[in-house]
């Protein structure tokens, strides 16, 4: 997936909640990222919003795969 790509479907979610908050980080820092990160951060963009926002708030701990992006993105 091309860098624009991400930062669209970073931005357009399912919950308004996740747009602002994965897509503010993309908006961000997705041209920052290493293409390890990217590729994890794209991986992360195809998991259900409600698993997204219950690892961001602690609610559930996030695979493993996820935890440091996870990281990255609550700490923005």
């Amino acid at each position: 997936m091309t860098l624009k790509k991400i930062i669209y479907n970073a931005n357009h979610r399912g919950l308004k909640e996740m747009d602002v908050l994965l897509g503010g980080f993309a908006n961000r820092h997705a041209t920052d990222l290493s293409d390890k990160d990217l590729l994890i951060f794209e991986r992360l963009l195809e998991e259900q919003d409600t698993d997204i926002l219950d690892w961001c708030l602690g609610k559930k701990l996030a695979p493993n795969e996820y935890q440091d992006m996870i990281r990255i993105i609550v700490q923005q």
